[in-house]
């Protein structure tokens, strides 16, 4: 048993003992004193509950926000001049944004997203922790090779290759396919404000 399992069970058993034994005890005597005793337990296992489940909730919404803003951050990364190789100066090395993972790094090791309703969320940023990452690693690659005193032909044939690599594109396709599933799934617009709310799927 682990030990959330065991802090559980040692808070309501004997929460739930008690709320039994009050049932019995208001059968058997019918007295108001045993009726209050069972609704004050009952009200205490209900509010333990509820207040569990409305701050994994708020948790859940936060991720979610969080999560958005990191997609739109990197969609923001991606289009950055930098990746274009036509608005660099000749001869000059750059160095690259690197993509944000942080949230879903975190979303990730909390297991926020593992609930079976979220099944489809949790897979895609698993996904995207991965493409993210061999992307960076491509730009430290890049980055290295174009500090190597390369031609400037070179150069910019290392930055065509990088805008055109496999890296790149799922890169770019993935973090817009994020940004579309959670706003299709997890949001409801209102005017110019956007409200997260739990899929209904």
């Amino acid at each position: 048993m682990s030990m959330k399992n065991l802090v559980t069970f040692i808070t309501f058993f004997p929460l739930l003992l008690g709320f039994i034994l009050a049932a019995v005890w208001w059968t058997q005597g019918g007295s108001f004193e045993s009726l209050l005793t069972g609704l004050g337990l009952l009200a205490t296992i209900t509010g333990i509950f509820g207040e569990r489940w409305a701050s994994a909730n708020e948790k859940r919404i936060e991720f979610l926000r969080a999560l958005l803003n990191e997609c739109r951050s990197n969609e923001v990364i991606l289009s950055d001049s930098r990746f274009n190789p036509n608005s660099h100066k000749p001869g000059r090395p750059i160095v690259f944004p690197r993509l944000i993972i942080s949230v879903t790094e975190t979303a990730i090791a909390s297991n926020v997203f593992a609930e079976r309703q979220d099944r489809e969320l949790f897979s895609l940023i698993h996904q995207w922790r991965h493409t993210a990452n061999e992307f960076n690693r491509r730009l430290d690659i890049t980055e290295l090779r174009t500090f190597t005193n390369l031609s400037p032909q070179e150069i910019r044939s290392l930055y065509e290759a990088l805008q055109e690599s496999k890296e790149f594109n799922e890169a770019l396709n993935l973090t817009q396919h994020i940004t579309t599933f959670l706003k299709s799934n997890y949001l409801k617009g209102f005017g110019d404000s956007e409200v997260l709310t739990p899929s209904r799927n």
